[in-house]
């Protein structure tokens, strides 16, 4: 696989897992995109529920929380994508 197909791959990837690196806004959706590590993953009940089951994956269109590496978390409707996968 070249390293393009395997960048498009990544992209298209429909599952977020612990380790995952995603694409999120913060500040409610509103701010840049910024990528940074999965540390933790909640399946929640509703989309603003701010605490949930933990779990190791999620489909990218489910709702979840995640803990991410840089500091912050995010709710489901902030993440723009998943960048790789571990």
């Amino acid at each position: 696989m070249t390293m393009n197909n395997k960048m498009i791959n990544e992209m298209n990837t429909r599952t977020i897992t612990v380790g995952s690196r995603v694409r999120f806004r913060g500040g409610w959706g509103r701010d840049p995109q910024k990528i940074a590590t999965v540390l933790s993953i909640e399946r929640t009940a509703s989309p603003s529920d701010k605490y949930g089951v933990s779990v190791d994956s999620v489909d990218v269109d489910d709702t979840y929380i995640l803990d991410l590496s840089d500091g912050h978390w995010c709710y489901s409707r902030q993440v723009d994508g998943v960048v790789e996968t571990p």
